[in-house]
This record gives structure tokens, sequence and C-alpha cells, in this order.
């Protein structure tokens, strides 16, 4: 303990009195805080006759000085403070009277919160989920979070196919993910469509129709796409892309469109070659993102 003899806390105080003249203020980074009042520090200062201030103040221990730059204090096991007074150096060692922790700096939050719609079709394919190919099993954040920048569809009679382009990262590299029956398989009646956000847009919902086909079974049947402009505030509907006799489904609205996930099977072929046999895409779910999850 640092207050060990009636010397040093004579030296402390008369100094004090001194400097008590010349407030700083200036931040400082404490081992750490004693209070006039406490039991190390009050019984020298009675027995110099010193009146322990009412109310107490707080006394940093081996002090020095520190920058403070937005949120980094620059103390680093410490206590970072403000003090009445520039640091009194007492027997080699720095004081800080009157002192008042400095608020500690709230961690920058910026993790998104998602959620994933139910699946619309079938999950009779291969499960796929483009956010976990494309972030991992980590955190989804400001950082690396996707966006949708294309659509590409494969459709007739129902979707068979579509590539999704994302845009990923500070340097918004791109990435396509494709599923279910390849974009270049020859059938007549089959066409293929790209819908593309522009500038300043995003798609943030999606619509279509889901059920029974007499000769591929339960399948998304239908696609539109809802693309909206942050800076106009605009609304665009692009669609509808496949038949229209299903179930009729709507996601977002209020979030942005970050990913995919669903059911399919990748092949060449096309649903009519495979002849019944598994292929194509079943069914879709798509994660969408209202923002940061961060503590109000």
């Amino acid at each position: 303990m640092f207050f060990r003899s009636s010397v040093f806390v004579a030296s402390l105080v008369a100094t004090t009195a001194a400097q008590m003249e010349a407030p700083e203020n200036a931040p400082q980074c404490c081992e750490k805080l004693l209070s006039s009042a406490s039991p190390a520090v009050e019984p020298f200062l009675a027995l110099l006759g010193v009146t322990i201030p009412i109310p107490p103040v707080d006394l940093g221990i081996c002090c020095k000085p520190i920058s403070v730059s937005g949120c980094d204090n620059n103390c680093t096991g410490g206590i970072a403070v403000t003090c009445a007074t520039t640091p009194i150096s007492v027997v080699g060692v720095d004081i800080g009277v009157d002192c008042t922790p400095i608020p500690p700096c709230n961690p920058t939050c910026n993790t998104l919160s998602t959620s994933n719609s139910q699946l619309f079709g079938s999950d009779a394919g291969d499960a796929f989920n483009d956010l976990t190919t494309l972030v991992g099993n980590g955190t989804v954040t400001t950082d690396n979070v996707p966006s949708v920048k294309a659509f590409t569809l494969r459709y007739g009679s129902v979707i068979d196919g579509l590539a999704v382009t994302y845009a990923q990262g500070t340097s918004q590299d791109l990435t396509t993910i494709s599923h279910g029956t390849s974009l270049t398989a020859v059938q007549s009646g089959l066409m293929n469509r790209t819908v593309t956000a522009g500038t300043n847009e995003t798609f943030t919902g999606v619509s279509g129709q889901t059920g029974f086909h007499t000769t591929y079974g339960v399948r998304v049947l239908q696609l539109s796409f809802t693309i909206s402009n942050s800076f106009t505030g605009a609304s665009r509907v692009v669609g509808p892309f496949g038949t229209s006799t299903g179930t009729a489904f709507t996601v977002g609205g209020n979030g942005t469109l970050i990913a995919l996930a669903g059911s399919a099977v990748n092949t060449n072929s096309t649903l009519d070659s495979l002849n019944g046999a598994r292929g194509g895409l079943y069914g879709l779910s798509f994660i969408t993102t209202n923002g940061t999850d961060c503590p109000q």
C-alpha cells in the first residue's frame, strides 16, 4: 500500500493544497482509485489534523497522462480518469486528486439481425444456404453482409433454376451462385431473364406462387421482385416469371433481401429430359435483414 508513512501523506496534502489552485482536468490513466475516506488513507489524515473532504474525493494512484481520441482512451489495464489537478509526484508516485472515471466507450456495434422466411415449394432436393456459403457460420456484420445485385431465372411453367449475383465486403467483390437447372439447358419453352438492381437500388421483397405441377411435383411456380430506390424512395416490381396457378406468397417489404436458401438439385439436364428423376429447383427461402442488432 502506498500510504505507509505520515511523511508520504504530509507531502501529498501539502502539494495538493498548492496545486488545487490550478485545475487541469487532463485525462490520466491510473493503476487504481482510492477514496480519501478509505481505511488506508483516513487514519493518516486524521493524525495530521487534515479534514477529510466532505464528500470524499478519489485519489488516482500511479497516474500517467493519456490522450483520448474518439473511443480509444489509451488506458490498457488501468482506469481512465480526469483529475482536478495535474498529477502530484509523491516519493516517486504520481497521484491524481479528485479523480472522476471517464465513462467507458461503447464498443462499435455492426452486427446485423437476419430472418429467414418459411420454405416455399418443396424440400425434396438438396438444402442450400447462400448466406452460409458467403459468410460462413459467423456473425453477419456490416463488413461482410452480402447484397443481391441480380437474379437470372431459368423458367417455363415452373422456375427451373436461377443464379444470384452477390456483392460483398468493402471491395464489393461479385460472386454468382446457381441453383437448379443450368441456365444453358436447351428445351423448347424455357426462357432466361435477368433482373438487376440499379444505382441506389436494393431488392426489398419477393412474391410468387407455389404448388403442385402435374409433371414436376411441388415446385416454385412463379416469382416477382420488388426493388426499392433509397435515393428517390420509389419502388418497382419486376415480373411475374412462370405460371400463376398455385398458392401466393409475399416476403419482405420492410427489410432488405440479402441471400437465398432452399432446396435444389443442380443439373445440366432440363426437367423434361429428367423424366421424373430428381433435378432442378424445388424450394426457396428468403433471408432478409432490418439493419443492426445493437443495444439501444
